[in-house]
């Protein structure tokens, strides 16, 4: 048998196009020597949008089996049969993390077969650990694993599944892990608030990473002499597209020769387009759609400036830390964002880019300003961008640090 660590991956869904630091992440730890394999609780959906990197990853793929399928009664007779005691503790405490939220229950109730069937899988596969990204329906899957036949399990936290669910819920499923990790400082001190049972020094903290060497700077200057912006996220309210363009409304009256392009889909889509007609923006922004990473890629050499204008959602919904600033501040733009959860322990106002509040337009536009009128300025923030990406972010060093976590839990 082989030595490796061997480390499950739980995820809702494999691959998801907006889960690219996952995929990377995985990839990394894989290179590392760690044997880390994909339990995806749901197939992908159909979609031309997919991230080259996923077929390196696919070998190492279990999908759970339909709901009705043979496969999935066989896992829930072997474990009633051997263990009746531990199966009903399982769904029990499944139950119990989300009693508090109906609709996310019926997710759980619904998984529940699946994850039975992926604790039958961990097992006769001999994995070591499971490490679940978001305290979500995936996390509770690791959960009736661990209760099931015994493994250890983490848990990794980002935004929505922290920030805008039912809090009890979310304090529920921190109780029960093995180990916590998340993004940033702020997370750090918000887990240990929600969740007395964490102190803040037993929370492991590893930042998202990507490769500075895939995200090589190299600028294709605009021919019209346009100065050209770029913001990339999912068309929701917590990425605050709507204050972007309320922005660029407010530069295109003072007659700046710019186009902005915004990268991404989501249920805002119609509202969005509606407000850039309604300024007649047409000329000065366009909804790009969903664009694979390469593509996104070219998008930045072709940019100057990137923008990203989050915002708490009213929800209580927020991003975390964006990739995609770390992505844009490794292509050496000089990136204009806001001062939300732990953005700025990234984004140092001034120095590696700019910062204006949320929800402020003015204050956004003003900033935008001053980049579209000093080159200098871009270019000496990108460079120091890129020096903060290499220094703090390259994902050999995130995932080491969280191929270090799994193997203080599992010493070799």
């Amino acid at each position: 048998m082989s030595n490796k660590l061997k480390v499950a991956y739980y995820l809702l869904r494999f691959p998801q196009l907006t889960e690219t630091f996952i995929l990377r992440e995985m990839i990394l730890l894989r290179q590392l020597g760690l044997d880390v394999r994909v339990f995806s609780l749901t197939p992908p959906l159909p979609s031309s949008v997919m991230h080259q990197e996923v077929q390196e990853m696919m070998p190492y793929v279990h999908y759970s089996p339909f709901l009705l399928s043979a496969r999935l009664l066989q896992a829930q007779c072997r474990f009633l049969l051997r263990s009746p005691a531990k199966y009903m503790r399982a769904l029990f405490r499944a139950i119990w993390q989300t009693w508090p939220e109906p609709a996310a229950l019926a997710r759980v109730l619904i998984a529940f077969p699946k994850s039975v069937y992926f604790a039958q899988q961990v097992q006769d596969l001999h994995m070591d650990h499971i490490h679940a990204h978001f305290a979500w329906v995936n996390g509770i899957a690791a959960q009736i694993a661990a209760d099931l036949i015994g493994v250890t399990f983490s848990l990794h936290l980002h935004a929505w599944e922290l920030f805008a669910r039912n809090q009890e819920s979310v304090r529920r499923q921190l109780e029960l892990a093995t180990r916590i990790v998340t993004v940033s400082e702020y997370h750090r001190q918000y887990i240990a608030n929600l969740c007395p049972r964490w102190l803040p020094e037993d929370i492991r903290v590893v930042h998202y990473g990507l490769d500075p060497a895939e995200f090589t700077p190299a600028h294709v200057p605009a021919k019209d002499g346009q100065v050209r912006i770029i913001s990339v996220g999912s068309l929701l309210e917590k990425k605050g597209h709507e204050y972007l363009i309320d922005a660029c409304a407010q530069l295109a009256e003072k007659g700046y020769r710019f186009h902005c392009s915004i990268v991404g889909s989501g249920s805002l889509q119609g509202a969005l387009q509606a407000r850039i007609d309604r300024y007649q923006l047409q000329e000065h922004v366009s909804l790009l759609g969903a664009k694979n990473q390469a593509d996104v890629q070219n998008l930045y050499r072709q940019s100057d400036i990137f923008v990203l204008a989050c915002v708490v959602a009213q929800s209580g919904d927020r991003d975390g830390m964006p990739n995609v600033l770390l992505e844009a501040m490794a292509m050496e733009l000089a990136v204009v964002t806001t001062p939300v959860t732990g953005i700025p322990e990234l984004v140092h106002d001034g120095e590696n880019g700019l910062l204006a509040p949320e929800r402020d337009a003015q204050a956004l536009a003003n900033k935008i300003e001053l980049l579209i009128k000093d080159q200098d300025l871009r270019h000496e923030l990108g460079k120091r961008g890129r020096q903060t990406v290499l220094a703090e972010y390259d994902i050999r060093q995130t995932a080491a640090q969280l191929a270090a976590v799994f193997q203080e839990i599992h010493p070799q």
